[in-house]
């Protein structure tokens, strides 16, 4: 994601003069970017415009310098660093160490930008310190003062980090600083647990990993980006799979092999603490800890939350990562959507009274530049005994099978049918 060739340094104070030529759009704005380069503040800018920088280009990095953008106009609504592409789609743009104060929007994303990092900056008195619709986004290690909004369509958080906290080297996913924030629970990664919604505020973004302590506390040895599996340079994508609007977020994990160090900790997990204790094998756990564990009735709720907490209502999801469906297609939309696609598609009649099946799809999307790998898991039967049987066989697999399996419910408990 950011394999990209840097092409120019320039002062941002020598970006834009004011003239009677200008667009009228881009005279709205204290700063433009057209150019591809690394554009870094040499002051605090207190903008008098609606507009602050307006990013209009790809491969772009912004470097605040840990200076001040401030907002000295009064409309009513403005836009710190406003990431919004004229009709045409821009990518690689990263905003860091700045601090952004009085806007309506600090920071807006279109939905024509992808792959936006922002990282190591601070929000004061925004109404929303973020506000993007945009595709691949990671936004981590910020610090929010309180009484902010924001709305986005991916979570508040980074890639997978290599990092050390309090003297020890994990490998996990970080969040971001809410001045004023405390959780209830910890993990040892430096992060709250469970996703961070202070009910006074409007937030339509979740945090799935909120900071315990300040952002300097996290010393970033590696960032692990999904890497190119082609000859021909496309990326597989890290995609945050998604819940439309509800409390329910989850990352799908990218599997990433690094070299263990004698000095890493072993307090650090690559699964989620929400996953179920019942569930033995490392393997199984983080798949459904990449996974969204989608389900479609209230019964059907009651099976899925015994793999995770963090469940996922089938209506309207869409797919972007890997996903758990439990329960069948007259109940869950989802698994009424792939349910032909399986080897073994369920059905009132099939495979019959008491009786699941176990399957996996492997789905590959090649139609874009982006390349989206993902895996499907289908535990559902003919009735609720028969879902029943095979979430309970699900739990106690070592790795996921290569084949379907059928499980029927007895008086002792799942039995695979042979």
């Amino acid at each position: 994601m950011k394999k990209f060739l840097i092409l120019a340094m320039i002062a941002l104070s020598l970006l834009v003069s004011v003239s009677a030529e200008m667009d009228y759009n881009n005279s709205n704005y204290y700063g433009v970017i057209n150019e591809s380069g690394i554009y870094v503040l040499s002051e605090d800018i207190p903008s008098p415009k609606w507009g602050g920088i307006l990013i209009n280009t790809s491969n772009v990095v912004l470097d605040g310098g840990n200076h001040y953008l401030i907002c000295n106009n009064g409309s009513e609504e403005t836009y710190g660093v406003d990431i919004y592409p004229e009709n045409h789609p821009i990518e690689n743009i990263t905003i860091k160490n700045i601090v952004f104060k009085n806007w309506t929007n600090a920071i807006y994303a279109d939905d024509y930008s992808k792959n936006v990092t922002i990282i190591n900056c601070e929000f004061e008195d925004n109404e929303y310190f973020l506000n993007s619709s945009a595709i691949e986004q990671y936004f981590y290690l910020n610090t929010i003062h309180e009484n902010q909004s924001a709305e986005s369509y991916a979570p508040l958080a980074s890639p997978k980090l290599v990092y050390t906290y309090g003297g020890n080297e994990y490998t996990y996913r970080l969040g971001n600083y809410y001045v004023g924030y405390a959780g209830t629970e910890t993990d040892d990664e430096g992060v709250y647990n469970f996703v961070y919604d202070k009910e006074e505020s409007f937030i339509r973004a979740f945090d799935i990993y909120p900071l315990i302590k300040t952002p300097e506390n996290y010393k970033i040895l590696k960032v692990l980006y999904p890497e190119s599996d082609s000859e021909n340079g496309v990326v597989v994508a890290d995609i945050f799979a998604l819940a439309n609007y509800p409390e329910n977020y989850v990352i799908k994990e990218t599997p990433v092999t690094t070299p263990s160090s004698p000095h890493s900790s072993s307090g650090g997990r690559s699964y989620d603490s929400d996953i179920s204790d019942e569930i033995g094998s490392k393997v199984i756990k983080n798949f459904v800890s990449s996974a969204a564990v989608i389900y479609g009735n209230e019964i059907d709720q009651q099976f899925a939350e015994e793999l995770r907490e963090r469940i996922q209502n089938a209506n309207g999801y869409k797919i972007s990562g890997n996903a758990v469906i439990v329960g069948g297609p007259n109940a869950n939309g989802f698994a009424r959507e792939y349910n032909n696609q399986f080897e073994m598609p369920i059905s009132n009649d099939y495979p019959g009274e008491n009786r699941g099946v176990i399957q996996v799809l492997k789905v590959q999307d090649n139609t874009g530049k982006i390349v989206q790998s993902y895996t499907i898991v289908y535990i559902a039967g003919s009735d609720r005994r028969g879902t029943q049987a095979a979430l309970e066989y699900f739990k106690t697999l070592n790795e996921l099978p290569d084949g379907p399996i059928m499980i029927e419910w007895t008086e002792n408990g799942p039995k695979v049918v042979e």
